[in-house]
């Protein structure tokens, strides 16, 4: 058994959303009429519309127990179970402690101009092109350097969709909404929590459909912030307007925002106000249940990493032209290791509030 056994929306709102550690990666909802996302920015939150089935009599239940609970990304997790069902144990060259299952890696640069060497718009273009996949979700920019998540078909929406937002969006959300509307190979970008639910979606929920097949493009995250309190820090810290920004970017410890053709700077530290509580609370820097993950640790200015896990993930990045260049793994698991110490720190001192 992957995953355990869940008690319902009740638990899920007791134990994990009532005690701020909700991702608001939408998992919850993605395929139950019951729970819908609230829209408030200041919340993000799943919120129980109407009764539970579970609280029905005579009437078809999800499962036993439920499956909100199961899906959850913060509920308990048996990563290493889900790494074995789906990412390929033949060929692996590699099980390390902080970056886990991995076939090869290596850093790359194509000439797309996308964050960090454009790899991740890159693969979903070519994935999208050669019919590896038939939609991808994607974070699209929203009003004032907002996220919001959106079923790519083309590739148009791709390309728009290109650039970090470090920002949460209800990612998962969309795999229901796009199974329910006749997609059968899906792809989906998201940080490691995001992907970590989608696999428990997989685990769970289509585990007796085949004919979905999944990819998952893991990002690099050590931290992420609520919109509304990063758009006023980068007012009080920077002295300009989030929605001014033309891009955002975090790396070797500096806020980086770029408006109006000049780019202004600050240490990332300075905004741990702005940080998602649920964030301090994640041990995965490197998404290492995805098929295969990028970010701009351990590689040079311009070039991404990339942690190829699975078949799935060779293949992806095999469709597309690229420089390579050298990793720095010591500086990735330094990384990986220091968000590790921060949650078992958080932990210590006690989950929520």
């Amino acid at each position: 058994m992957v995953s355990k056994k869940s008690k319902g929306f009740e638990a899920l709102k007791q134990e994990i959303i009532d005690r701020n550690l909700c991702t608001y990666c939408g998992a919850c909802a993605s395929f139950c009429e019951h729970i819908e996302l609230e829209p408030d920015p200041t919340r993000q939150v799943p919120v129980l519309k109407d009764e539970c089935s579970l609280d029905k009599e005579g009437v078809l239940k999800c499962s036993e127990n439920g499956t909100c609970y199961d899906v959850c990304p913060m509920t308990e997790t048996d990563v290493e179970g889900l790494e074995m069902k789906f990412l390929d144990s033949e060929g692996i060259k590699e099980r390390d402690e902080y970056l886990g299952i991995y076939k090869e890696l290596i850093a790359g640069k194509t000439s797309i101009d996308g964050q960090d060497g454009g790899i991740v718009t890159s693969m979903l273009t070519a994935g999208m092109g050669n019919e590896l996949f038939d939609c991808v979700i994607v974070a699209e920019r929203g009003e004032d350097f907002n996220a919001g998540a959106k079923i790519a078909e083309y590739i148009d929406e791709i390309e728009k969709a290109k650039g970090t937002k470090y920002v949460q969006c209800p990612m998962v959300s969309k795999i229901g909404e796009a199974v329910k509307g006749g997609k059968r190979k899906i792809a989906v970008v998201g940080t490691p929590c995001e992907i970590r639910a989608a696999r428990k979606i997989q685990s769970v929920l289509l585990k007796d459909v085949p004919q979905i097949e999944i990819t998952t493009i893991g990002l690099f995250c050590f931290e992420n912030f609520y919109h509304d309190k990063l758009a006023k820090k980068t007012k009080e810290l920077l002295g300009i307007d989030l929605a001014s920004a033309s891009k955002i970017q975090i790396t070797k410890g500096k806020y980086l925002v770029t408006a109006n053709g000049k780019t202004y700077k600050t240490k990332v530290a300075e905004l741990d106000e702005a940080v998602r509580e649920n964030c301090r609370y994640c041990d995965d820097f490197v998404a290492r249940l995805a098929d295969i993950s990028v970010g701009s640790v351990g590689s040079e200015d311009g070039y991404s990493t990339i942690i190829v896990r699975s078949e799935r993930g060779e293949k992806l990045l095999d469709l597309i032209d690229f420089s390579r260049g050298d990793v720095d793994k010591e500086e990735i698991s330094k990384t990986a290791k220091l968000k590790h110490e921060k949650f078992e720190t958080a932990v210590g001192a006690g989950i929520g509030g």
